[in-house]
């Protein structure tokens, strides 16, 4: 099921058979020295686009106080107020997607539950352009390594999926890319 945003990067409700609507948006680890910078796309609000081709760049930072890097996100059940999406009743199991782009280093898909932060988020490292697939099922769909730990990934209760770009302590990690295609898979 394809989810194509509108050129202020929402998802509408409706859009889509799977129920899935809210933004794309930006996001970065900290803020001041060693911090993340994203160059594109600028600001806080609306995320342009063309045609639903989400392109990001920027660079990561340094920061020994925290390294969780940088990305781009998408809300899966925006409200107000925004609510976990029941991926397992809509029956989606993961999502489909293209990454092109100049500089596209190892990409964590994350996924972020009701009840488990950002940073130990069930995630799947992709890494190159082309077609990608991450299904909550894949044998390297694994948590991060924070605790406390879940036993088990809770597919009725997704808040965001996320392209994360870790960061790493000793040299800033460069990316521009773009996300097209982006389809949930259904079962």
């Amino acid at each position: 099921m394809a989810l194509i945003p509108t050129t202020t990067g929402y998802i509408a409700p409706g859009s889509n058979s799977v129920g899935i609507h809210g933004s794309w948006f930006i996001y970065s680890d900290c803020t001041g020295a060693g911090c993340a910078t994203v160059t594109s796309p600028t600001g806080t609000g609306a995320f342009p686009n063309v045609g639903g081709k989400i392109c990001t760049s920027g660079m990561t930072g340094t920061a020994a106080s925290y390294a969780g890097g940088a990305g781009v996100g998408m809300e899966l059940n925006d409200g107000p107020p925004q609510m976990p999406y029941d991926a397992f009743t809509h029956g989606v199991n993961g999502f489909c997607f293209q990454l092109s782009g100049t500089t596209i280093p190892t990409i964590n898909v994350a996924f972020t539950t009701q009840n488990n932060v950002d940073y130990n988020a069930w995630y799947e490292p992709v890494s190159g352009a082309g077609t990608h697939q991450v299904l909550f099922t894949d044998p390297g769909f694994t948590q991060g390594t924070e605790t406390p730990k879940q036993a088990t990934f809770e597919s009725t209760a997704v808040m965001l999926v996320q392209f994360q770009i870790p960061a790493s302590l000793t040299a800033p990690v460069p990316w521009d890319f773009c996300i097209d295609g982006m389809t949930a898979v259904t079962q």
